[in-house]
């Protein structure tokens, strides 16, 4: 044992563990060797390189697999590899030295040869010399004989005519005749009279060829200019017209003068009703047209000759039939859509190609047919109706040819329908915006249909939020019960603002849209902070600088005195969406400013009923917060109101009793909280207050001098301080000389609105 031990001197590595030592280790080893079988059999057995190859991919393998040997297999490997390395660059430089032998062993060889080809060479050249200097000889002798020939004088002469004798006889005279100078001269004569009158005919009846080109442009050009003047006559008209509806819209309009109208609004709800009519008119007249044909095809099924008409159309179909039962499918769908009077471009047709089931490369049967049908459009005279063309679009769109589709609705060859848009706008599937063109080809289809909403919506799914606005200004498709669907198609800050922009005048928005519905839309797609970022614009203190490159928005103030639809169990929908979204500080700014507005609506009922009775009040609100620091303030005092009419033409109705800067002795809400039995503070208070009201709002409401009614609702909340709604950004500024809040008429255009 000791000499076992003496012979065996340890090694200065560690012991290293065995190789294969699990079923993973033998699962490996096996795979290995498949790999080696597998890849040896695809490359040749004597290619050393491939081989080579092969078994260091497997070396590879095998290192990382075995982490425990992985050092010494690397330290393996490398040693194997340089010494391949060496051995092939002995082999590359041997061969190179050999080839090198070789060349010196062959120069001598080369040199003889090199000046055997240049002796050869030079036996050439002397050659041609001596064929040139023989061909230049040649040369001179020829041009020496030239001009010796030029020199000569020349004296051709002149080819002499020969007559020929015709040896026939005249036709229509005998030979007796033939030899009569009397009759020759009568026959003569009358030829040589026959010749003149040809000769005047072939001047007067007969022109060359391009004259007629001449006329034929001419012709053409008049055409042309026929053509530019019924066009021009047509705008004209066009505009003759619409001239006249709007002179009659303007005189209606100072007629009238209804309220939160202007001129043009006038002048295009007349464009609107005139376009209805127009429309309406040209339907009438298409269906009579129909009928009338209607009625002489009746007429015309009477005519003996349909038999035969009937008996080619069988033959017709029977050929396709043929063509379609021995495969040549290409060839049977232009057959049939070739077919007189469209008897096979149907849908029964297409249903037919539509289950043909094919393994081909190239299109369908179905989307043969479908090109064909719309290749014969023009030769047919009258577009495929209103199904076939649906069903052409969706096979189209079905194998992804969506150029083919915008190539027909270029070419106008479609019956253009609602379901073809909402069909080429599910096939999109871009991220917005669309990049595969889908959604401007839909919005093609809904221009050319007057969709004026899918088109905005088509807009908005391109991203061109700007064009999508200005169409739906133009058009008035934007409202409160589609404005849901509009805000799904792209939810963008620039959208949503643009649904609020307003005129310079912030009187009113562009877009017959309410705060409310905007807000309900925003709430129901779960949108809090765009929702935030609209009432902070609206109240002019945007919270990003991009912000403010946007449009005049409406004020905030001002569109809830227009929101006449939103109930104030919706407000408190969207209030509680606020604050549950972590967006408190929104949510009593709107609720402030719905209780702000709501009780000026408030006041202004209470002032018409009181007008009706003949009771003059003095009313004063008295607003204290502030938005940017505790000290500034701003009232809203106690206006002279006006004494307007009733006009029973108009739904405004505004208050007309004065009310003084007094101090009665009890005001009309004073006496109206009296009345109900409850203090003015207490009858106040009642009204709801939102989650987010809860932490120590402090809002000095209205009052009117004197008695003073105040809102004083104040609630401590235990778990942090109190925040006075004046701390609150973005806070409500009710203004001295703000027309919307403190001028009564305007409260009552409002309402009118």
């Amino acid at each position: 044992m000791s000499s076992t031990r003496d012979s065996n001197p340890p090694s200065s590595y560690s012991k290293l563990p065995p190789i294969i030592t699990s079923q993973l280790d033998r699962d490996f080893l096996k795979d290995v060797n498949n790999f080696i079988d597998s890849e040896l059999k695809k490359v040749n057995n004597l290619d050393e390189e491939q081989r080579y190859l092969v078994y260091k991919a497997v070396f590879n393998k095998v290192i990382e697999h075995v982490t425990a040997y992985k050092p010494v297999l690397t330290r393996i490997q490398k040693e194997y590899e340089d010494t391949i390395e060496i051995i092939k660059k002995g082999q590359r430089e041997a061969s190179f030295l050999q080839s090198k032998l070789k060349a010196m062993a062959s120069e001598p060889s080369t040199l003889r040869n090199y000046k055997k080809r240049a002796d050869e060479l030079e036996e050439r050249i002397a050659l041609v010399n001596k064929d040139n200097q023989r061909l230049q000889k040649e040369i001179r002798e020829m041009q020496t004989l030239r001009e010796d020939r030029e020199r000569r004088p020349k004296t051709a002469e002149t080819p002499k005519r020969q007559l020929k004798t015709d040896n026939r006889f005249i036709p229509g005279l005998t030979l007796e005749e033939t030899t009569d100078m009397d009759v020759l001269e009568k026959k003569f004569e009358t030829l040589d009279r026959q010749i003149r009158e040809l000769n005047i005919s072939l001047k007067a009846r007969f022109l060359p060829k391009s004259h007629k080109m001449q006329l034929k442009e001419t012709l053409d050009a008049k055409a042309l200019y026929r053509d530019q003047l019924l066009m021009q006559t047509q705008v004209y008209k066009a505009r003759g017209l619409k001239l006249k509806i709007a002179l009659e819209a303007a005189q209606a309009y100072n007629q009238m003068k209804p309220p939160h109208q202007t001129v043009g609004d006038a002048v295009m709800i007349a464009f609107h009703q005139a376009s209805r009519s127009l429309q309406d008119e040209r339907d009438q007249s298409n269906g009579e047209q129909a009928d009338a044909l209607a009625q002489s095809t009746a007429v015309e099924d009477d005519d003996p000759n349909k038999e035969k008409e009937a008996e080619m159309m069988l033959e017709y179909i029977e050929k396709f039939n043929e063509l379609f039962e021995d495969g040549l499918f290409e060839e049977a769908a232009v057959h049939a859509a070739n077919s007189p009077k469209g008897i096979l471009r149907t849908q029964a047709t297409l249903a037919k190609f539509r289950d043909v089931k094919t393994k081909s490369k190239g299109r369908s049967p179905l989307l043969a047919f479908c090109d064909a049908v719309m290749s014969s459009v023009k030769a047919a005279g009258k577009k495929p109706n209103e199904a076939l063309s649906k069903d052409c679009i969706e096979a189209g769109l079905k194998e992804n040819r969506v150029d083919l589709v915008y190539h027909w609705l270029a070419q106008d060859r479609l019956t253009l329908t609602q379901e073809m848009g909402v069909l080429i706008t599910e096939h999109c599937t871009c991220q917005l915006p669309c990049l595969c063109g889908c959604q401007a080809l839909a919005q093609n289809v809904f221009v050319r249909l007057k969709a004026h909403e899918d088109v905005v919506k088509t807009m908005l799914k391109q991203g061109k939020v700007q064009c999508a606005l200005q169409h739906a200004r133009q058009w008035h498709c934007i409202t409160s019960d589609n404005v849901k669907g509009i805000l799904m198609s792209n939810v963008c800050q620039h959208l949503i603002f643009g649904l609020m922009e307003t005129d310079h005048q912030k009187k009113k928005p562009l877009l017959n849209l309410t705060i409310g519905s905007v807000l309900l839309s925003l709430r129901d797609l779960n949108k809090p902070e765009e929702a935030a970022d609209l009432i902070h614009a609206m109240l002019q203190k945007p919270r990003d600088k991009r912000y403010e490159k946007l449009g005049a928005i409406l004020p905030l103030q001002r569109a809830i005195t227009l929101d006449r639809t939103t109930s104030p169990e919706q407000w408190g929908k969207i209030i509680d969406f606020l604050s549950t979204n972590g967006q408190p500080e929104m949510s009593v700014q709107l609720q402030a400013m719905a209780i702000v507005v709501n009780i000026l609506c408030h006041a202004c009922t209470i002032v018409q009923d009181d007008q009706r009775k003949g009771v003059s009040f003095s009313l004063g609100v008295h607003t204290r917060f502030d938005s940017e620091d505790e000290d500034s303030s701003h009232e809203v005092s106690s206006r002279s109101w006006e004494t307007t009419s009733r006009d029973p033409s108009s739904r405004e109705m505004s208050p007309d009793v004065p009310l003084m800067r007094k101090s009665p002795g009890e005001s009309i809400l004073k006496k109206r909280v009296i009345e109900d039995g409850s203090s003015p503070d207490v009858a106040l208070r009642k009204t709801p207050l939102p989650s987010a009201m809860k932490k120590g709002v402090r809002l000095s409401g209205f009052t009117s001098p004197p008695p003073k009614v105040a809102i004083d609702m104040q609630q401590e909340d235990q778990s942090g301080p109190k925040r006075p709604l004046s701390k609150v950004g973005g806070g409500i500024r009710l203004m001295d000389n703000d027309p919307y809040t403190s001028n009564p008429e305007s409260a009552g255009e409002s309402e009118a609105e």
